[in-house]
């Protein structure tokens, strides 16, 4: 990856992308470049897409995302500089590729209709700071269906508390929604839009297929709330040396494992729960074996936050409304997800299970070493220079601003 010094984004546009919610930089793609990319898309569509149930060219949307980066000839698009330069004049922070998605929307595709991509219960979607880098490899037109935004619709969703430790944000008031523009955007142009910018894709009448580039980046220091999607080694090696540095989170074992590390916050000194394992002697963090939701999770892998859930009750009697995401530990059969939960209201209630305990901060130091992965993710739940969201399960979609 090509590094670019000189902000593809001057002062002034970064400004009216905060203000309008989007910026555009036309031309990035040479129309041979754009061509060889819709290209490999359509092959890919063929074969190596998602939903599976979808056979080209049956009307609808195909998919190539996530690890299939590794499969195309796709992944150097996710690099390009000037894309990746763009998006960190947005964001205001070097960035992880939180999702590398390509679409194909076939002729009799319905289109979609306006929305925000702003998800709690999605690892693409639930990060307090990223962007959507939209390329389109077709116009974007009223032939082939234009990508449509409402200016200022980013700014519906407030920060409730910006001094608070996890950020929580205001359920946006959709009656207040701007009419939705056409940014006229060509094959090879590069939209960049907030994370709470509301759009919409509505069907064209062409009788070619639709491609078009949608990643989405996060600030490396705003990571997911429900986790990273989980790159492969495969993934991470589609990139060059330099662009590696954009994959957050790379392993071949799978998530096997999630732990949470409950916090009861107090104005003298805050204490974390630890559950006792009687068979081994041993004191751990609630949790246990963690699984993807049935419904819901699609292509975009990772999230444990429902299993956690389902764990925390079964052991705790606790229902936990959200969870934060922490870190991943490699452990010999997996990966563990290690998500963060804070509650003042916890140490006035007792839970179902008693083989349980408060203990400070200073007091799990003297029961785990530095090198054990529990102080290190205490360490790391309470990083100042992390911004940190609610994450919530896919069963909770339709209340997650609730």
């Amino acid at each position: 990856m090509t590094t670019i010094n000189t902000p593809i984004l001057n002062d002034q546009e970064i400004a009216d992308f905060h203000e309008n919610g989007y910026a555009i930089v036309r031309n990035v793609l040479s129309p041979d470049e754009a061509d060889e990319y819709r290209r490999v898309v359509q092959e890919q569509a063929q074969c190596n897409s998602y939903p599976p149930s979808l056979k080209y060219p049956e009307p609808g949307k195909y998919t190539i995302a996530g690890n299939k980066m590794a499969e195309s000839s796709l992944a150097s698009i996710a690099e390009h500089p000037t894309v990746v330069n763009a998006v960190e004049c947005a964001l205001g922070q070097p960035a992880h590729l939180t999702a590398f998605v390509a679409y194909l929307r076939s002729p009799g595709d319905r289109g979609s209709g306006g929305h925000c991509d702003y998800k709690r219960w999605r690892p693409v979607g639930s990060s307090m700071n990223w962007v959507f880098a939209i390329m389109p490899l077709t116009d974007f037109d009223k032939v082939y269906g234009p990508f449509m935004v409402s200016p200022g619709s980013h700014k519906l969703a407030q920060v409730i508390d910006e001094d608070a430790h996890i950020l929580d944000v205001t359920r946006p008031d959709t009656k207040q929604l701007a009419p939705f523009i056409d940014p006229e955007l060509k094959a090879g142009d590069l939209l960049i839009t907030s994370e709470h910018t509301w759009h919409s894709a509505p069907a064209g009448t062409a009788t070619d297929d639709r491609c078009g580039i949608f990643h989405k980046y996060c600030a490396v220091n705003a990571p997911p709330s429900a986790g990273y999607y989980p790159y492969n080694s495969a993934a991470l090696n589609s990139l060059s040396d330099a662009g590696k540095r954009l994959i957050p989170v790379c392993f071949d074992k799978p998530i096997t494992t999630t732990r949470l590390l409950i916090e009861c916050p107090s104005s003298d000194e805050s204490k974390y729960l630890l559950v006792h394992d009687d068979e081994n002697g041993l004191w751990g963090l609630p949790g246990g074996e963690g699984w993807e939701e049935e419904e819901g999770v699609g292509w975009d892998i990772g999230a444990r936050i429902a299993s956690l859930q389902d764990l925390t009750e079964a052991q705790l009697g606790l229902e936990v409304p959200w969870m934060s995401y922490i870190e991943d530990v490699e452990e010999a059969d997996g990966i563990c997800r290690v998500y963060g939960y804070s509650d003042a209201s916890l140490g006035s209630k007792s839970l179902a299970n008693g083989h349980y305990d408060w203990f400070t901060k200073d007091r799990v130091g003297q029961m785990f070493d530095d090198s054990d992965y529990i102080s290190h993710a205490l360490h790391t739940w309470h990083r100042d220079d992390i911004i940190r969201g609610k994450g919530k399960a896919c069963r909770q979609s339709k209340e997650q601003f609730d």
